[in-house]
């Protein structure tokens, strides 16, 4: 019996095939691609590059839209389009211009919010998303503000991250709201130029995350109700 034949069922019909075919047509084009830097037909590597990686993140797009329980294929898709978006910028910008990072960390957020946007029981994406893009946007900043301005958005930003997984469907908890009342503080000080004020924020911080810790451990709780 064949692996088609397996994968059908009475009263089914046969999946598996699109993936077959993304998968096929991106082996397909990675050699021929391969074999054509390998005969010197293409004028310089980081095209092939640019290619193959762009390539390979729109096959994981289209398996990430075509076929919802493969939530995981936005990841890998949004850090293929960073991989190839850095090879093209470092041509037009010049390998010196840092900022081509700032297109990988971002994208590969996109990866991580896509995931989130797919299902919101997945809320955990938006942790890494908002940072990944956070430390985008302070890597665009490099050369243009001052450390302490980039510093400022970095705790900022995760300071926004953390407050949205109070409203934000399918999260909607409080313990993130104390996190991002923190990194708010931090982010603010930062902007002000208050070193030690910053340094006994992060004291404060910790004090303030290991007594609510411990206060929910053994503070008072709700008498159990029969028949709860």
């Amino acid at each position: 019996m064949g692996l088609q034949d397996t994968e059908r069922t009475p009263g089914t019909v046969r999946r598996g095939t699109p993936s077959n075919i993304v998968w096929g047509v991106l082996l397909l084009l990675a050699g021929v691609l391969l074999m054509l830097d390998y005969l010197d037909v293409l004028p310089d590597a980081w095209a092939l590059w640019t290619v193959v990686f762009g390539v390979a993140g729109a096959g994981f797009l289209y398996v990430f839209l075509t076929q919802p329980q493969h939530w995981w294929a936005a990841i890998p898709a949004g850090w293929l389009f960073g991989l190839s978006a850095v090879m093209a910028w470092e041509q037009i910008a010049g390998a010196e211009d840092d900022r081509g990072g700032a297109l990988l960390l971002g994208l590969g957020g996109l990866g991580f919010w896509a995931v989130y946007v797919r299902s919101h029981e997945l809320w955990w994406a938006v942790i890494p998303g908002g940072a990944l893009v956070t430390l985008a946007v302070t890597g665009m900043l490099d050369g243009t503000a001052s450390e302490t301005a980039s510093g400022s958005v970095f705790f900022l930003g995760l300071a926004v991250t953390f407050g949205l997984l109070t409203v934000l469907p399918g999260a909607r908890m409080r313990w993130p709201a104390f996190v991002a009342a923190g990194l708010a503080v931090i982010g603010v000080l930062t902007a002000l130029g208050a070193d030690e004020a910053i340094t006994m924020a992060n004291f404060l911080v910790l004090i303030g995350a290991g007594g609510y810790l411990i206060w929910r451990a053994l503070g008072p709780r709700r008498p159990h109700q029969p028949g709860a």
